[in-house]
């Protein structure tokens, strides 16, 4: 049987010591490309679970308002059946490519937008915050229809259905981490604390208006 003397020399001491020297000086760059990974992805789903919601639910309450039903929304129609929704019936009827450039176009421009409004709050907070609501708000009622339509098109490329698949990983095991964690307990409970002190400062106000 012939043996390679290469093989035994790279299998002997020294080459075993060079790995795990090796190993060794690879572990702190290892471990800060963990952390900044997990730093993104729970960066990522403290504003997909917690900011993005509360936005969304903050303008449903505003849809749902009767200055918006009976006055807004009347004004509007028009628009909307002839213009809005036509438009994201033909945007689901696009080709890959021009469905991606559909939704990467306005995110292109609106994100962006939103870096300099949140900047522009600290050095002039009424205007910087108001632009920045603007921008939610065209975001909210153009992006997410946007991607809505053209989703089942544009996931046919095959990097923007593995950027869509990372993203929705990471937002899967950063809402895991936030909401296993016990800051975020602690708030849940201090959240339904709250919750059941106000419903009973209710109870006992309208018990003592009906005697």
């Amino acid at each position: 049987m012939i043996t390679n003397p290469e093989r035994k020399r790279d299998n002997g001491p020294a080459a075993r010591a060079l790995s795990l020297l090796r190993a060794g000086l690879a572990l702190p760059f290892r471990l800060a490309g963990t952390l900044l990974k997990r730093t993104a992805q729970v960066i990522l789903s403290l504003f997909i679970v917690i900011l993005h919601p509360q936005f969304k639910w903050l303008v449903k309450v505003i849809a749902r308002s009767g200055l918006v039903q009976n006055y807004i929304k009347p004004a509007f129609h028009g628009f909307i059946v002839g213009y809005y929704e036509p438009f994201f019936d033909l945007l689901a009827t696009l080709p890959p490519f021009w469905a991606t450039v559909s939704i990467a176009l306005p995110l292109a421009i609106l994100e962006p937008a939103k870096v300099v409004a949140t900047i522009l709050i600290a050095e002039r907070p009424k205007s910087g915050l108001l632009l920045w609501v603007l921008l939610q708000l065209l975001s909210l009622v153009l992006i997410d229809r946007t991607w809505t339509a053209v989703r089942p098109q544009s996931r046919k490329i095959w990097i923007v259905s593995r950027l869509h698949a990372w993203g929705w990983l990471n937002y899967s095991y950063g809402k895991y981490w936030v909401t296993s964690s016990p800051f975020y307990r602690q708030i849940i409970r201090w959240k339904e604390q709250v919750q059941q002190t106000a419903q009973a400062f209710w109870a006992r106000l309208a018990a003592r208006r009906r005697a």
